[in-house]
């Protein structure tokens, strides 16, 4: 199982402690958390076909208004994506037997996202949201089961930033103080997240799926 990184952790513990004085800046300030669904892209998404990685995606929210019905909504998180295989390998003497393969690719991600809000239906308001996205590379690694290639450390061979898009919906009301959200994002980068020549192109993509509480 994973751990949340310790940049993360850093992250969690300076927003509590700076509690008070983010309590008086105007718009909105919570937590997000999730699941992403990824499978890689790109010209070796096509070659692999990878399956679906589920993994979390957590978030400090900052949303500050521009006008009644727009916002610019911001995340400082971790969103983990890759993708993984299963296929059968046989021997020379026709056995067979399974072999998985993961990758695994994680993020320090930062969408900046115009978010709309056009009306409520009672207490409940959908949203609507569209923008870049910043990822900061924190780690890649791939690992085959049974280990015939073992783990491998893909970091070094990552860009230190992809650079991408989102586009999402979903829907909030009261509760409490503040307010919780339900939501679905898809995100998707712009170009290969290699940093490697003469390669196939992988290209993160991901849905997201998760629930907010900001106040």
């Amino acid at each position: 199982m994973q751990t949340i990184p310790r940049t993360l952790v850093a992250l969690l513990l300076s927003a509590l402690a700076a509690a008070p004085a983010v309590a008086k800046m105007p718009g909105r300030l919570g937590v997000r958390a999730g699941i992403n669904l990824s499978a890689f892209g790109g010209e070796f998404g096509d070659v692999i076909e990878p399956d679906q990685r589920v993994a979390p995606n957590i978030a400090l929210v900052y949303e500050y208004p521009f006008a009644p019905k727009l916002s610019l909504h911001t995340e400082v998180g971790w969103s983990s994506k890759g993708g993984k295989t299963e296929f059968e390998s046989t021997d020379p003497f026709g056995n067979s037997s399974p072999i998985k393969t993961e990758w695994r690719f994680d993020y320090l991600e930062v969408p900046l996202l115009m978010r709309g809000r056009f009306g409520s239906i009672g207490t409940v308001t959908p949203f609507f949201e569209l923008g870049p996205a910043i990822s900061v590379t924190l780690s890649g690694k791939f690992e085959d089961d049974p280990h015939v290639i073992g783990e491998q450390n893909l970091k070094d061979d990552m860009k230190p930033i992809d650079l991408g898009w989102g586009a999402g919906a979903g829907v909030e009301f009261p509760a409490g103080p503040g307010h919780l959200g339900i939501e679905a994002r898809y995100t998707r980068g712009f170009s290969d997240l290699f940093d490697l020549d003469n390669n196939f192109s992988t290209i993160n993509q991901a849905w997201t799926f998760a629930l907010s509480y900001t106040r």
